[in-house]
This record gives C-alpha cells, sequence and structure tokens, in this order.
C-alpha cells in the first residue's frame, strides 16, 4: 500500500506538470509538382500536383490537382495538346488527375515540356531514344533481404546493352481478384467484386555502372500480395538518366525515413529549378514474359 501511494503520487505530479504547445506555423513555398514519363507508341500524361505544407487541409488528389496550369509539348516536328483526364486509384476509390495528350510519342526525337502555373514557367526536355533490351528469363524467391527487412521476390535476367550508360527498371502487368491485398492494406470499395487491373513498376532503379554489355540480374519485391497460379507479365524498362536520377533520390529519402542509421536526404533542385519538383523523362520497354507465381 505504501508503494502503491506512492506511484499514485507520482503519477498525479506528472499529469499535473502537462503543458499545451503550440508550434507557429512557418512560411511555406509550396513547390509545383510535375511527372512526366513518356515512351515511343503511347499518349504522352503530365501530373501537375501542388505541393503543400504537412498540416495541410488540402489533402486529396482533386484538392492537389492544377487544373488551371497550362501544359505544352513540342517535338518531332509536332505540337501535342492536353486536356484533362482521370483515372480510378482501386486502392483508394479516388479519381488521379492528369493531362492526357493527343498525339502518341515518336522513337528518337527530343520532346521540349513546358508547364506554366500562374506566372511560374518550368521547361525540361527528353529523348526517346533508349535501346530496348529483351528479358531472357524471369523467376520467383520465396525470399530475399533489403534494409525493410525479408520479401518474396522476382528476379529479372537479361544481357546489358554494351556501349552506353543505361539505366533499368522493373514492370509488372496484371489482373487481380479484390480479395488480394498489397502491402499497404487492400483495396477501395469501389473495387469490391471486380478483377482489378494493376500496373506495378519498381521502387528501385538499376544502373549498369562496372557491368558494361556483361550478364545482368536485379530482383525486386512485387507491390501487391497473390495466389498461388496467379499470372503475370514481366517487362524490363531501359529509363534515361532524368528518370533515374530522380527517383534514385526519392529511393533515397524513403530508405532515410526507415533507417534511423542513414543520414536523411532531401530532394534536390532538379529539372524545374527552385520553385518545381518532378521529372520529365524518356524509356523503352521491353516485350512481356509471361510469369505465374508457383506458390
Amino acid at each position: 500500500m505504501k508503494y502503491l501511494a506512492i506511484l499514485t503520487a507520482v503519477l498525479l505530479c506528472l499529469a499535473a506538470c502537462t503543458k499545451d504547445i503550440v508550434i507557429p506555423e512557418l512560411p511555406y513555398d509550396g513547390k509545383t509538382s510535375i511527372q512526366c514519363l513518356i515512351t515511343p507508341g503511347e499518349l504522352p500524361t503530365v501530373y501537375t500536383y501542388q505541393a503543400v505544407r504537412y498540416f495541410d487541409p488540402k489533402i486529396t488528389p482533386r484538392q492537389l490537382f492544377l487544373p488551371k496550369a497550362s501544359v505544352h509539348m513540342t517535338g518531332a516536328g509536332d505540337t501535342i495538346a492536353f486536356t484533362i483526364d482521370s483515372v480510378t486509384d482501386v486502392r483508394t476509390c479516388e479519381q488521379l488527375f492528369f493531362w492526357k495528350g493527343d498525339k502518341p510519342i515518336r522513337p528518337d526525337a527530343t520532346y521540349t515540356l513546358t508547364v506554366t502555373n500562374g506566372e511560374q514557367v518550368f521547361s525540361a526536355q527528353a529523348t526517346t531514344n533508349q535501346s530496348l533490351v529483351q528479358l531472357d528469363s524471369v523467376k520467383y524467391v520465396s525470399k530475399f533481404t533489403d534494409v525493410f527487412g525479408g520479401h518474396e521476390g522476382i528476379v529479372l535476367f537479361f544481357r546489358d546493352r554494351p556501349g552506353a550508360e543505361n539505366f533499368y527498371r522493373f514492370q509488372l502487368n496484371g489482373f487481380i481478384q479484390d480479395t488480394v491485398i498489397d502491402q499497404e492494406g487492400g483495396f477501395g470499395a469501389c473495387s469490391i467484386g471486380q478483377t482489378n487491373r494493376v500496373h506495378e513498376l519498381g521502387r528501385t532503379i538499376y544502373t549498369d555502372q562496372n557491368l558494361d554489355g556483361e550478364p545482368f540480374s536485379f530482383v525486386t519485391e512485387p507491390t501487391f500480395q497473390h495466389k498461388k497460379g496467379q499470372e503475370a507479365y514481366v517487362r524490363l524498362q531501359s529509363v534515361d538518366k532524368n528518370i533515374y536520377t530522380f527517383y534514385d533520390n526519392l529511393d533515397h529519402t524513403k530508405i532515410a525515413q526507415y533507417n534511423p542509421f542513414v543520414e536523411p536526404v532531401f530532394l534536390q533542385i532538379g529539372q524545374f529549378g527552385e520553385k518545381g519538383v518532378g521529372v520529365f523523362g524518356a524509356y523503352a520497354v521491353s516485350d512481356s514474359v509471361r510469369f505465374v507465381y508457383p506458390e
């Protein structure tokens, strides 16, 4: 009883010592976020959003999208016009808005993207001259380990294209049922009872540094959980240095967030200057290789 009385007194003292602290909002100059990845034969899409402070009430894609922005693209002796389009995110049931071009991208051409947001004008260039590198094979591994722990994985095997600086990324296309969930928790109500088309991209982009022309392989964790016998189609993206630089920086930023032993990383000034953040890049994609999950 004596110790209980002392513990109670201590807890009461601690409760009496609480104090509300108001953290003032510091000035924040929100940047314009621009992302556009082009590949020959497909219509270009441009995502223009406004970056806001962490506690800003605007949080949905509809609220952050910039519908009054002006988007232009020129290249291959032509001008591409853009209109607003959207797609439903099957995981959140929210509409994701973007600008969709009216003409397909051509190979071996340099394109200039210009985005005007109010008085700010952003411009960048990308060239569609990436070499197609075909996958030799893919296989499944039940477990591989990275900084985030142990995961199942898909391994890609191919030979690097010699004589150039190359960057590669995993792509997977397939259909999955609403009973299959992703690593974040699952699908939204709008996808219940449906077969959902998924398009997965690898978080990490790999470089052929010190492996020029050599056999190449890397392993990546699939985004969604799966069932035995589920079918998918794996492809290999050959991306330009614009894409590699931006997403490699994002990857290091994510690693720093979850690993206390890694020095914090901040997004660097890129193609769009100090007022903008994002990427305008080009890529080529291989033919698909059929893959069936063995477990």
